[in-house]
């Protein structure tokens, strides 16, 4: 993720970057000290959203964010400035946090998690539109096809990705999926597990009455159906 920090004043800049290297050691943090910087940052690099100080030396910094909303309105936009009575007029352009200097970890924590909130849920809307799902590597970020994911499982504090022919290793949690893919037709089987049913081959008799799952392109493999989503897959398929 990009993101500017916008202040006229270096020792300023340096303190906010400082706070967010510990809070986002992943985040890409560009520096501006005036509009003019920042206009050519939102040129070359397109951030995802930006830290903006009230009083810069060239203009006023509601002025410049109502001019960087105009160029991207889903820009995520955060002021960090000395100043409180322009709060009210910082919320009305759009803002989502309003950060008083000196600056607090909790208060860059914060702001930082509504920024994710904020990429995150564009991502997400542009997404549905396409059919995409985004995966986040070590290279960059690739859209794949929902239609192609054949399941998810858990590791550790993650989820593995499965296609085909390849995996894909991210950060969010099986429950995450299980709600961002529930129109695409992927059922939860197990705790750990979450299926397209479109590569369901076929069902074998387990343990206790039950069931497993084979998947097609998954060879030698046999899924765990919990009780109740036995019982549902039975009634979906009548079998």
């Amino acid at each position: 993720m990009k993101i500017v920090i916008v202040d006229d004043e270096r020792p300023a800049r340096s303190e906010l970057k400082y706070l967010l290297e510990q809070c986002r050691p992943e985040w890409k943090l560009i520096e501006a000290s005036n509009c003019e910087e920042m206009m050519q940052v939102m040129e070359k690099e397109h951030p995802d959203g930006g830290f903006v100080d009230i009083q810069l030396g060239d203009m006023n910094g509601t002025t410049l964010a109502s001019m960087l909303l105009n160029k991207n309105p889903e820009f995520a936009l955060v002021f960090a400035t000395a100043y409180q009575e322009y709060a009210v007029k910082a919320f009305e352009l759009g803002a989502l946090d309003y950060l008083l200097k000196p600056y607090s970890v909790e208060q860059v924590e914060r702001a930082a998690k509504r920024i994710e909130e904020r990429v995150a849920g564009r991502r997400e809307k542009h997404e549905e539109e396409l059919s995409k799902l985004t995966i986040v590597g070590s290279t960059g970020v690739e859209l794949i096809d929902i239609s192609d994911i054949i399941y998810i499982s858990t590791e550790d504090r993650g989820c593995n990705i499965h296609l085909q022919d390849k995996s894909f290793f991210q950060n969010q949690s099986l429950n995450y999926y299980e709600e961002r893919l529930e129109r695409y037709h992927f059922f939860r089987i197990y705790k750990s597990f979450l299926i397209n049913l479109d590569y369901i081959e076929k069902f074998v008799p387990s343990y206790n009455n039950g069931y497993g799952v084979c998947l097609k392109y998954i060879e030698k493999e046999i899924f765990p159906i919990g009780r109740a989503q036995c019982k549902e897959l039975r009634k979906m398929f009548e079998f």
